[in-house]
């Protein structure tokens, strides 16, 4: 017997002469109106909606300081370190790239100028997506005698863009080269790959041999530059995974757009340029801009714990934008 012959079968019984009996059926319809309303919240939209083919990629995590100086180097490792702790959690294996220590003269830690993260594991990519955006983080510098509460923000984008914010960042999804669809996006004969000594502070050089790689995809003009192993071959396997991650974003992104043109006013507030999320300290709260989410507990989203429930949030609120859209125009939203 399905819910709905249930729900009649309790309805009849609501109009038995027996107290008990109707109130039987009353416990049981309340239950079964409630089944249905899960199945229709959550097991309608998995059935209707197809899965993402990007969601099950690893991702590609680059987060750069701007013009917060001290204060955004420190929330770029901050940042670091609550996606490595996410991911650990995850199960998912991480690797540092890449990363250039910020010039901190308070004394309070090193910061990180720029970071690239590597997240290999089923989901990466499905998850941090959602952390593209600007970010702002509103709290007391060490340095700040008066108490006053300074403003920073970060940035989480899918391509290379000019950093005009304390922290930029980029999620991208990793394709590794050997799969077919990685293959496609990128014809070898269109890069240009360049070799030079690894360069340190001030531009000196600091080693003797021609190490560094600079990957030009010549159609598009994107370049990736990478020189922090030692070794030529390992420097140039970064950059190529790093420049493949940037063109399937380039390609997803304009296919988004081209499937968004009418449906602007919906996803909005997904666009990757809006203020997504404000970690304030003085107040221990994050607020998360695209779905009016305010929750208490930053230190517990900072550790990567309460990060999850923010995800997971996100999910639900873009699904549930994707079936408004199959609804109304019979097209999905989904990059």
């Amino acid at each position: 017997m399905d819910a709905q012959d249930g729900i009649a079968e309790a309805e009849t019984l609501l109009q038995d002469s027996d107290p008990s009996m109707r109130s039987l059926a009353h416990e049981e319809l309340t239950a079964l109106q409630s089944e249905i309303a899960q199945l229709l919240t959550q097991r309608l939209p998995t059935l209707l909606l197809p899965p993402s083919s990007t969601a099950s990629l690893g991702a590609m995590i680059e987060l750069k300081a701007g013009v917060g100086g001290d204060e955004a180097a420190l929330f770029v490792e901050q940042v670091m370190r609550m996606y490595l702790r996410y991911a650990q959690a995850k199960g998912w294996r991480t690797e540092i790239l890449s990363k250039t220590s910020g010039a901190i003269g308070t004394g309070t830690g090193t910061g990180l100028k720029d970071v690239t993260l590597k997240v290999d594991g089923v989901g990466a990519f499905g998850d941090f997506r959602w952390e593209r955006g600007v970010h702002r983080v509103q709290r007391v510098p060490a340095t700040e005698s008066a108490g006053r509460v300074h403003t920073s923000t970060i940035a989480v984008v899918f391509q290379e863009t000019k950093v005009s914010s304390p922290m930029a960042a980029q999620v991208l999804p990793v394709m590794e080269k050997t799969t077919e669809t990685a293959d496609d996006i990128v014809d070898e004969k269109d890069v240009k790959t360049e070799v030079m000594r690894s360069r340190g502070a001030g531009g000196q050089h600091v080693n003797k041999t021609e190490s560094a790689v600079r990957l030009t995809h010549i159609p598009t003009g994107i370049s990736v530059s990478m020189q922090d192993s030692r070794s030529q071959h390992q420097n140039k396997a970064w950059a190529w995974q790093i420049l493949r991650a940037r063109l399937l974003d380039q390609k997803m992104i304009q296919q988004a757009q081209d499937r968004r043109k009418t449906r602007q006013s919906q996803v909005k507030g997904m666009d990757r340029s809006d203020k997504v999320r404000t970690y304030n300290f003085p107040q221990d709260r994050v607020t998360d801009h695209r779905i009016g989410m305010t929750l208490t507990g930053l230190d517990a989203v900072l550790e990567g714990e309460g990060l999850e429930g923010v995800i997971r949030e996100l999910k639900e609120h873009h699904r549930g934008l994707r079936m408004e859209s199959l609804l109304e125009t019979g097209e999905d939203l989904e990059e």
